[in-house]
């Protein structure tokens, strides 16, 4: 799937803490979207409530 401006010109996902530019597009898992730890397995269950409370004050 294509959406404009949600890849860079290396295909690597463009956001901020893991929020897109897409509005309702979010990222979890990718290295180092809001800590070093991002990447990890682990590192979902910090950055999933706080990707919900964005959904959820944008709903």
């Amino acid at each position: 799937m294509r959406l404009p401006g949600v890849l860079d010109s290396a295909g690597q996902p463009v956001h901020e803490d893991g929020v897109a530019a897409l509005p309702g597009l979010y990222f979890a898992g990718l290295d180092f979207a809001s800590t070093r730890k991002s990447g990890i397995i682990l590192a979902i269950a910090e950055e999933a409530p706080r990707l919900v409370d964005h959904i959820a004050g944008h709903s």
